[in-house]
């Protein structure tokens, strides 16, 4: 099954877009105006091209032959093979062509499942960690420093012969849209301390995902300004504590900016000094 950051469904037209995106870097110009005079050349060379998997072209499997970039001139005395000939010879080269992919089918998976560990199954109600590798962190925050799984949450449904979970998932992630259905390869079960072993272990607080990109901010004050050329930038200072440059468009309402300007014994921005 795919889902979502899980997809294992059309790898061989990921694979077959990578290649066309690499031919047509190689054939293209640089200013890229050029390239619909190369579409139809990159065309012929894709269906000409065999296939690792198949053994065959796919001007071979559509067609049953292969088309020639030049046409030649043939002796008179070559006679056509038959209308019989060529049908049994194209329907020849798809059952070939079926065989190689069911072939090529059963060697993948066979070293694909030699990776694969048997899936534990999960119940509703189970505590489980959650793997932060498709989650949406905060910004300036280094995702090799942050924790590989968080949690332990409760599932609140269970669907094993799809291998997906859903989770209780707390406010926090809530708030940046995170669908609770997630895939068991990101999830681990959580198994509970003795108490006996580890008398008095608390409990690790939640991670600290901080608040969201639509979260309101207060200014607390103005304290410079910079002009670059006509324009003008103010240092704010938010009610966190934390100092940005900020232009004239995201200031021109604040209250703060009326105070710095009578600060500055102005009545116009455009009147401050160019320089502090």
């Amino acid at each position: 099954m795919s889902t979502s950051f899980h997809p294992q469904t059309d790898g061989q037209t990921e694979r077959m877009n990578r290649n066309i995106g690499q031919i047509l870097r190689t054939a293209v110009r640089p200013d890229q105006k050029d390239w619909i005079e190369k579409i139809d050349m990159v065309e012929f060379a894709i269906n000409s091209s065999v296939s690792a998997t198949t053994g065959y072209a796919p001007f071979e499997l559509n067609n049953g032959y292969m088309p020639r970039m030049m046409k030649e001139f043939r002796n008179a005395e070559t006679m056509s093979k038959g209308i019989k000939e060529f049908a049994a010879r194209a329907l020849q080269n798809v059952a070939a062509a079926h065989d190689a992919i069911i072939e090529a089918r059963t060697f993948q998976t066979f070293y694909s499942n030699q990776k694969r560990e048997e899936e534990f199954k999960l119940n509703k109600g189970d505590l489980v960690y959650l793997s932060t590798k498709n989650l949406n962190l905060p910004k300036n925050r280094t995702r090799k420093l942050c924790p590989k799984y968080i949690g332990p949450y409760k599932v609140s449904e269970a669907n094993p012969d799809k291998s997906t979970y859903s989770l209780e998932l707390p406010m926090a992630l809530q708030e940046r849209r995170i669908h609770p259905t997630f895939h068991a390869s990101l999830l681990k079960p959580h198994y509970p301390s003795s108490d006996s072993a580890f008398p008095n272990r608390l409990q690790p607080e939640p991670y600290d995902f901080g608040v969201t990109e639509d979260h309101e901010w207060f200014v607390d004050e103005i304290i410079g300004h910079r002009w670059k050329g006509k324009k003008i930038e103010y240092e704010v200072r938010w009610s966190l504590g934390d100092t940005t440059w900020e232009t004239h468009t995201n200031c021109n309402q604040l209250a703060a900016l009326d105070r710095y300007l009578e600060l500055k014994g102005v009545t116009d921005y455009s009147k401050l000094p160019r320089r502090n």
